[in-house]
Formats: C-alpha cells, structure tokens, sequence
C-alpha cells in the first residue's frame, strides 16, 4: 500500500483541508503568488470568473488563516505559509490527473480544487486514515469513527462515489487504489500544517462567500488570454497576461463540488 501518514492526527488534517478547500482559494493563492502582490481590482481582472463580491468576502478569510497579507498600499500578496504550499499542491494535482484522468484539458489550478473538493466534506480523511490503518472494516466500525449514526451511510456512499473506498461481498469496507495513494497527499498536507509559521490573525467575517453558478464563470474563463509564461510557480515577464497558461491553457474551471 503507499505511505500513508500513520502518525497524522486526522481530525487536525480535516482543519488544515477546511481551510485550504473553499472554493477559488487556490486560484487566488496561485494568481498572487506568480504577480507577488495585486490590488482587489487587479486580482478581479486575472479572475474574471469570480466576482467581485466573492473576492472581497474571501481576502478576509484568507488573512484570517494567514495565507495573504494586505499592505498599507492596499495590496495583497501571499505569505511564506502560502509559498509553503508548493508540494502540496504538486501532490493534489498529480493525484487528481492520475486517478481521474480526462479528455478536456484542465488547468492545474483546477486539478488542485477538485481534488481539494473531494476530500473536504467532513469525516472524510477520519475514515480514510481508519482504513489505512485497518484495511477492512464494517459499516458499524466506520459509524463509531463518524459518531453521527444518521449520517454516516451517506457519507460513505459519497466516498465510493468518488472511488475513495470500496464495499466487499462480506459488508466491509476497504479503500480502493484511488483511496490508497493519497498516501503522499496527507503526508505533504501533514508536513505543511507542522511547518506552519505564520500566524493567523483576528479578522472578523461579516458576510458569507457569494455562490456563483458554473454557467457564469465558464463564459468569464473563455474570455481570458492563455499567453502566459509557463510554470505552475513561476514568475512571468512583462507583460504579463491575466492568468498563468500553465494553469489555465485551453482551460476553464469545470464545475463547483
């Protein structure tokens, strides 16, 4: 089976995923990291997808767990936590193309999200971490770990829909090869969250992250330029397009999880 982090506490992994998983977060990150600090107005113009009002409730959110700073010109930029996120990341994106290859091309940014989408709801890595450690498990094991009896089916009916675990003919439940090699994924996002350095500070969040439909943003994200340098991290020259062409080529974000 491949490495899986055995020492990791799965519910301090499910913390670390809520705050990496909303949506756009990692666009937002990966756009501010490659131009090094914009204006909320800038960042707008490099996502023309999401809207102004979405972006503006989430900086909050993002400061708040110490991913951006805000200057005193009204600038943001990533912190060093944020840049620390390079080999997570390399991880969610490899894990998401190999294990759910498509014939659309998908822009990195994209793959992270998604992947990041499937291992967000709640008990998800609790119940992963379970059977990584107990390769076959029954439903009522399972339910113990989840401690909602009234939920837990659904919760792992979703799992086998993302071919994250598996049932035997016996009733038990083992992870799937899918399941199995997140193993580098945890250990990455494990790694991160002990290295964190940065530390969050108290931002008071008023309003809720705006929902936007797929519709809306798809017809933004065909609009944009793809004549960007390449390089996931990489810094472009001058001058620079709206979004990165390693990110988005021929691209466009799929559908919200």
């Amino acid at each position: 089976m491949t490495f899986w982090p055995t020492d990791a506490d799965p519910g301090h992994l499910e913390q670390t995923l809520a705050r990496l998983s909303p949506r756009w977060t990692t666009w937002t990150l990966l756009t501010l990291q490659r131009h090094d600090h914009l204006r909320l107005s800038e960042l707008g113009r490099a996502l023309p997808w999401i809207s102004g009002t979405a972006l503006s409730q989430q900086m909050p959110r993002l400061q708040h767990h110490g991913l951006v700073d805000r200057t005193g010109r009204g600038q943001y930029q990533v912190t060093d936590t944020a840049r620390q996120l390079a080999p997570v990341y390399q991880a969610l994106s490899a894990w998401e193309s190999t294990r759910f290859p498509t014939d659309q091309p998908t822009a990195k940014a994209e793959r992270i999200e998604t992947a990041l989408a499937r291992l967000r709801p709640r008990d998800t890595t609790t119940v992963l971490h379970f059977l990584a450690q107990h390769p076959r498990t029954s439903f009522t094991e399972l339910q113990q770990r989840i401690g909602r009896p009234g939920s837990a089916y659904a919760r792992l009916q979703r799992m086998q829909t993302d071919a994250l675990l598996t049932r035997t003919g016996h009733g038990q439940y083992e992870l799937t090869e899918t399941g199995a090699a997140l193993g580098p994924v945890y250990e990455a996002l494990n790694t991160w969250s002990a290295n964190r350095t940065t530390a969050a500070a108290p931002v008071h969040i008023t309003a809720p992250i705006v929902q936007e439909t797929v519709s809306a943003r798809a017809t933004a994200a065909l609009r944009r330029t793809t004549t960007a340098a390449q390089g996931l991290f990489s810094h472009a020259p001058t001058p620079e397009s709206a979004v990165p062409a390693a990110w988005t080529s021929a691209s466009r974000p799929l559908r919200t999880r």
